[in-house]
């Protein structure tokens, strides 16, 4: 984790840098007086509260993946993809357009088909343990072969008398 917080302060320090050397903060606050309707106030507010929420985001994902699998925060980060496209139509009223459709439709389904797998993996390593510790619905077969015992035991006593 130390080492994943190391490289997002050094990414997070390496961007402030080229953006003051290309002068991105300038573009910034001109855009926060002239483009953002809540005044500049809230957008360096907003723009603050994106950067921790984002840091925030990938050092979640980098945790799930030290304590799960890659596998596992790829597909957590896919349904937080289809969330944000969700999100940004419900909050920022963007357009529902045919790419975010089609978008949030592909990460609800690859999000739904890798939890259905776990589920029946899941199922299928229940069986499989249950045929280990010998816990089988064999309940059938065994009063079968106890019925068939008592009968010929019953005919041999025939037979003798």
């Amino acid at each position: 984790m130390e080492m994943q917080l190391i490289m997002e302060v050094a990414a997070t320090l390496l961007a402030t840098v080229g953006m003051a050397f290309n002068g991105g903060f300038s573009e910034m606050k001109r855009e926060s007086s002239l483009g953002f309707d809540l005044g500049q106030q809230y957008y360096w507010l907003t723009i603050i509260g994106n950067v921790v929420t984002w840091q925030l985001c990938f050092m979640g994902t980098a945790g799930m993946v030290f304590l799960t699998t890659g596998l596992t925060g790829a597909i957590c980060m896919t349904a937080l993809t289809g969330a944000n496209v969700v999100g940004g139509v419900v909050v920022y009223g963007d357009k529902f357009d045919g790419g975010k459709v089609v978008s949030a439709v592909l990460c609800g389904w690859g999000f739904c088909s890798y939890v259905y797998g776990l589920y029946v993996k899941s199922r299928e390593e229940e069986k499989a343990q249950k045929v280990v510790s010998g816990e089988n619905d064999y309940s059938d077969l065994n009063h079968s072969f106890n019925h068939h015992q008592v009968q010929r035991s019953e005919m041999s006593e025939v037979v003798v008398a």
